[in-house]
């Protein structure tokens, strides 16, 4: 029951929890807002819904976001007898990056559980690291952003996941004369501390328990496309990932789908 739990919990989590993309903030008193839909499998389970946020450049250099709030339709096993559900509100995620200079940024991301009972994952979480990003000069269109960051979930429900670091990158080129550009990216989440949890043994005391889960990572894959329906206004975007872990707090195997669009003002 507790790895189950856990499972549907970390699928929330992980859908949201994210720093808003991997190149420069926006120029100061510009921003933007994002909708889209998300649709996630693995076997014969599912779930799908509804993501929107917003950032805004308060002043030069300094990003501000929310992110991954929304509405889940569902999120369940297809098989009989099984009790599903994981509708409602989503958590959310409050965002800041600074531009040290063009070519880095700092983040600071914060998870905040205030999604309905079936979807929230009850966890108070920081992710905290940087960025890299630069155009290449001598390949007009070509582009490149990384990250690297820390996560550290507080402990919740008598649960406390292990820290995390998290290393990321993505590439992208906009063909000329068509608009579109292709990208692709990666990111790997590794396990540095195990997971533990306190229940009640049968001495009828509170006693903690270890996952024996540190040294486990996932890798995430993705490959998409954005297109400017608008030139510089209004951004319409797909993505394809895969997703593998072999523990259920990192979220698992899974495959997902994304069709949002992004406005800009």
């Amino acid at each position: 029951m507790f790895k189950k739990i856990a499972l549907i919990a970390a699928f929330a989590l992980s859908a949201a929890f994210a720093t808003w993309d991997y190149y420069p903030v926006l120029e100061a008193g510009r921003g933007s807002a994002e909708a889209g839909m998300y649709y996630d499998w693995y076997h014969k389970w599912s779930q799908a819904g509804l993501k929107v946020g917003a950032r805004y450049s308060v002043i030069q250099n300094l990003e501000v976001s929310l992110q991954g709030w929304g509405f889940q339709f569902w999120s369940e096993e297809d098989c009989d007898g099984c009790e599903n559900g994981g509708d409602g509100l989503r958590d959310l995620t409050i965002g800041g990056r600074y531009q040290i200079d063009p070519m880095v940024a700092i983040f600071l991301d914060l998870n905040l559980p205030v999604g309905g009972d079936e979807v929230t994952s009850d966890e108070i979480a920081f992710y905290v690291g940087g960025q890299f990003s630069m155009p290449i000069k001598d390949a007009p269109g070509l582009k490149f952003g990384t990250e690297a960051g820390i996560f550290w979930g507080f402990e919740h429900n008598n649960n406390e996941r292990g820290l995390e670091i998290h290393l990321a990158g993505e590439l992208g080129y906009t063909i000329p004369d068509v608009g579109i550009t292709p990208f692709v990216g990666l990111q790997i989440k590794y396990r540095m501390t195990e997971s533990t949890w306190t229940a009640k043994g049968e001495d009828g005391k509170e006693h903690e328990y270890g996952a024996n889960d540190d040294g486990d990572k996932q890798v995430i894959l993705w490959l998409g496309a954005d297109y400017f329906v608008i030139p510089n206004q209004l951004d319409l975007k797909a993505k394809l990932f895969v997703r593998s872990g072999k523990h259920s707090n990192m979220g698992g195997d899974a495959s997902g789908l994304y069709f949002g669009a992004e406005f800009f003002f």
